[in-house]
């Protein structure tokens, strides 16, 4: 290649990358804001809920009886594949015992009293991990969010190639140049473990979407559903045990538990399925979680130990490598984005990536507007729309969020239509934020508010919470209520960063050219 056509070819792809960055920065920025939250969702569903608000029992020395048998004690309850969430599941301390064709009963295993369960009356933690891949869409949402994703990846390979090739200065003193650097410098410190979750988000949302069309083709016009193809390799079912129509005694479930924890002392329990219970043909199948084979079990692929539940021999040992490659693919493929089975210090640790991006995000699109405003400075501002807009979403969406967390607590739980008025008043404030984008025309003061205010709702979040359920942050900490607590303190520490860049934010572009100057003064000092 010449230099003039390499020359060429560099103008172009960085013509192409400020275009496609611009055209879905917004797009981009409300899954990377949402996803933060994501990634906290096991700690956020188990705030969010009155009932959970106790600490976890350990299932070793729980009265399983006391709470089955009342509720299987119905002649129309199935007395086969009963399904019983261990408390510790994804950091819920409740004990649940479930079939697929009947509503779950949740217990609190310490007291073994049956709990009000929430249910469809609070989806704080649902909906923030919906509008990380646009579920308030549905299959349109999940389309959008999907070709986004693969726009994403775009970005990320292209801007590596301009990084690599072009000759960018890291010392410039005006906006611009630290716009740029901030932009190029943070997608080039985090790009790798951002390029895997952007490639495995696009993969699941396009997968999604388009997995009919495509199953269709395979299966020859069987059918357009995935599952009837995927189901039998990743969740094959069990053989049926035929019953013996007796009644024999079953072993207490917390001794199988321990047996199984002597089998396979690697594998945190997480659920049970009782196997014609009470029948002398019983069964219980004990599944769990590897923590020594990371990316490899928590999703599709989950080792096994089915246990005779009459005497407590070992019918089947199912560990994690023993099932198909397919299977393990699956697996780590889900898991590289959804992240389940880690701890709290991996997750903080991508959230902190994520916060990143979203800063990089911003700092792209502040860069494109002050070129825009230095090139039409002194003419009609035809983008003044897209800085509006990007000011609304990026920093409007904050206030929006953190009403949702004081509702969270301040509308009651019998409240009728109470997810509806909750959701309701986040986009009706996330639209209040638009207009009043545009009603003040100084966006550097509009920005400094919305910071403002949405510091000051979270950190009213957890006073409010604590007010409701009569919990200090002592009674949390003594009641080894640690996961609830936690977010609490997230919640304060996220409202306190927010207040304070909310006063050191300039209030107008002359302050802020000022404010980038005597950064750059005190660095070359």
């Amino acid at each position: 290649m010449s230099t003039n056509d390499s020359k060429l070819f560099k103008q172009r792809l960085q013509r192409i990358h400020v275009s496609t960055g611009i055209t879905f920065s917004l797009l981009m920025y409300i899954a990377v804001f949402f996803g933060v939250f994501a990634i906290m969702l096991p700690y956020i569903q188990v705030w969010e809920k009155p009932s959970r608000h106790f600490q976890a029992a350990d299932i070793t020395k729980i009265n399983y009886s006391a709470m089955i048998d009342p509720v299987i004690s119905d002649p129309d309850y199935p007395r086969n594949n009963i399904i019983i969430t261990l408390p510790g599941f994804r950091n819920d301390p409740t004990l649940k015992i479930s079939h697929r064709f009947m509503e779950p009963s949740v217990f609190d295993p310490r007291s073994e009293l049956k709990l009000d369960h929430e249910g469809e009356r609070s989806k704080l933690a649902k909906f923030l991990n919906g509008m990380h891949y646009g579920r308030p869409l549905e299959n349109i949402g999940y389309t959008i969010f999907g070709f986004m994703a693969v726009a994403v990846m775009f970005l990320i390979i292209g801007g590596l190639i301009l990084v690599n090739t072009l000759k960018y200065k890291n010392k410039g003193k005006n906006q611009q140049s630290k716009f740029s650097k901030y932009h190029r410098k943070i997608f080039t410190w985090v790009f790798p473990p951002f390029i895997i979750i952007t490639l495995t988000g696009a993969l699941m949302c396009i997968g999604y979407t388009g997995s009919g069309p495509m199953t269709y083709i395979a299966s020859k016009g069987e059918t357009h559903v995935i599952q009837k193809i995927t189901n039998p390799i990743l969740l094959p079912k069990d053989v049926e045990i035929q019953k013996k129509n007796d009644t024999v005694k079953m072993l207490p479930i917390s001794e199988l538990i321990k047996k199984a924890q002597e089998i396979n002392p690697d594998v945190t329990l997480e659920k049970l399925i009782l196997i014609n219970w009470k029948d002398s043909s019983a069964r219980v199948k004990l599944e769990g979680y590897n923590p020594y084979y990371p990316f490899l079990n928590g999703i599709y692929n989950s080792p096994t130990l089915t246990l005779n539940a009459v005497n407590g021999n070992i019918i089947s040992n199912v560990k994690v490598m023993d099932r198909h490659w397919n299977v393990l693919v699956s697996d780590a493929t889900y898991f590289l984005h959804l992240l389940f089975g880690v701890d709290i210090f991996t997750r903080l640790f991508i959230a902190l990536i994520m916060l990143s991006s979203c800063f990089a995000i911003g700092a792209g699109v502040m860069l494109w507007l002050e070129k825009k405003a230095k090139k039409y400075e002194g003419k009609i501002p035809f983008y003044h729309w897209m800085g509006k807009l990007s000011l609304t979403i990026m920093i409007g969406v904050i206030p929006a969020t953190a009403l949702l967390f004081n509702l969270q607590w301040l509308l009651p739980m019998n409240l009728e239509d109470r997810v509806i008025w909750q959701q309701g008043a986040f986009f009706n404030m996330w639209l209040l934020t638009l207009l009043w984008s545009f009603y003040r025309i100084n966006s550097y003061q509009a920005a400094k508010e919305f910071l403002f205010l949405g510091g000051v709702l979270f950190l009213s979040a957890p006073v409010i919470h604590g007010v409701v359920m009569k919990l200090t942050p002592l009674d949390l900490y003594q009641g080894n209520m640690n996961i609830i607590l936690n977010v609490d303190i997230a919640l304060f520490i996220f409202a306190c960063l927010l207040l304070f860049v909310s006063f050191k934010l300039p209030k107008n572009r002359e302050e802020a050219k000022l404010f980038w100057n005597k950064k750059t003064t005190k660095a070359q000092l």
